[in-house]
C-alpha cells in the first residue's frame, strides 16, 4: 500500500470536476433505471474523491449523530486512517466526498486526500472485509453507499474467453510472422461440405477467420470435398512448419482475404484465386503511419 499512497499529498489543492457524478446522484433511490446505475458506475469508476484521513487513530462515527462509537489505532502500512461511519446494517463504510466544500458544509474537520478510485479499489482489497463499503457525501440529502466489493469489481480484469484469447495470439502471429510468396503456389482445404461456394456473395468467398490449409493435396483426405487455392508471387501467408501427418496443416491463410471461384475442376473440386487481401493492407498502412 506504501507505494500507492507515496502517490498522494494530503490536503493537496486541486480542481477536481465531479459534477457528472453528482448529477446523477441527485437521483432519488428507487428511482435510478439500469442504463442510470450503468453511467452512475462508469463515472464512479473514472472519479477522484476527496478522502478524510487521521492521522493519529481512526474514530468511527455514528451515522445518525456522527458520536464517537471507536476508536482505531492507525494502519503501519499508511501511517493514518480513513474516517468510516458505522451502517445500520453493522456494517463499516469508508467516508469519501465529490468535493471538498461539502466536507466544511457538515463541519468535518479532517485532512484528507485526492484518490484516484483504481488506487481507492486496490487498498480496499488489501483491508480484506475491513470496510463493507463506501459512503459518498454522507450527512447530505443526497448521499450514496457502495460496497466494497463491487468498487474492486469495476478494476477486475474480466477472463478472456478462451476462444478471443487464441485467436487474438493467432492474428498477433499472423501480423508479424507472415512471409511474401516468392511465386505462384497451390494450397488445399479439405471439409465435408463445399464452404466457400455457400458462403460466396457475388462469386466472391470473404474469410471470416483464418483459413487452415496445407501444401499436401492430400491433407484431411478422409473429407469429400477438396478447394484449391491458388495464391500469386508477392501474396502473404504463414508456414507453420513441414506437417508431419496428411491430418496437419501446414499454412494459415488471413481472414478477410477474398476468394474469387475460377472453375469446377470435378463435382467434389473447385478451385479458388485469392483476389484481395486486406489483412496485410491495414498492417503496411499502419507501418507506413509510424514511419
Amino acid at each position: 500500500m506504501n507505494e500507492i499512497i507515496d502517490n498522494y499529498n494530503v490536503n493537496a489543492e486541486m480542481e477536481i470536476d465531479n459534477s457528472e457524478l453528482e448529477d446523477i446522484m441527485l437521483i432519488e433511490p428507487g428511482m435510478m433505471t439500469i442504463a442510470d446505475e450503468e453511467e452512475f458506475f462508469r463515472l464512479l469508476k473514472e472519479a477522484k474523491l476527496f478522502i478524510p484521513i487521521h492521522w493519529e487513530k481512526e474514530e468511527v462515527f455514528n451515522i445518525e449523530d456522527q458520536s464517537v462509537v471507536d476508536v482505531i489505532k492507525p494502519v503501519p502500512p499508511l501511517g493514518f486512517n480513513f474516517i468510516s461511519l458505522n451502517l445500520n446494517d453493522g456494517g463499516r463504510a469508508l467516508v469519501a466526498f465529490t468535493r471538498k466544500e461539502i466536507m466544511k458544509e457538515i463541519k468535518l474537520k479532517k485532512d484528507h486526500i485526492v484518490m484516484n478510485m483504481r488506487d481507492l479499489a486496490k487498498i480496499l482489497y488489501g483491508f480484506g472485509d475491513v470496510f463493507t463499503s463506501i459512503i459518498i457525501n454522507p450527512q447530505t440529502e443526497h448521499s450514496i453507499i457502495v460496497s466494497t466489493s463491487r468498487l474492486i469489481d469495476l478494476f477486475k480484469e474480466k477472463a478472456k474467453n478462451p476462444f478471443i484469447a487464441s485467436l487474438e495470439q493467432t492474428l498477433a502471429t499472423l501480423k508479424s510472422n507472415s512471409v511474401k510468396l516468392d511465386n505462384h503456389y497451390m494450397f488445399f482445404i479439405r471439409s465435408d461440405y463445399e464452404f466457400m461456394e455457400n458462403e460466396a456473395v457475388d462469386g466472391i468467398f470473404t474469410a471470416k477467420m483464418p483459413l487452415r490449409a496445407c501444401t499436401d493435396p492430400h491433407f484431411q483426405s478422409n473429407l469429400p470435398i477438396l478447394h484449391k487455392i491458388m495464391m500469386y508471387e508477392g501474396q502473404k501467408i504463414l508456414y507453420t512448419g513441414k506437417s508431419d501427418e496428411v491430418t496437419d496443416f501446414n499454412v494459415l491463410i488471413a481472414p478477410g482475404c477474398e476468394f474469387q471461384k475460377f472453375y469446377d475442376e470435378d463435382g467434389d473440386t473447385s478451385i479458388w484465386r485469392c483476389i484481395k487481401q486486406p489483412f496485410y493492407d491495414n498492417i503496411e498502412e499502419e507501418d507506413d503511419g509510424e514511419e
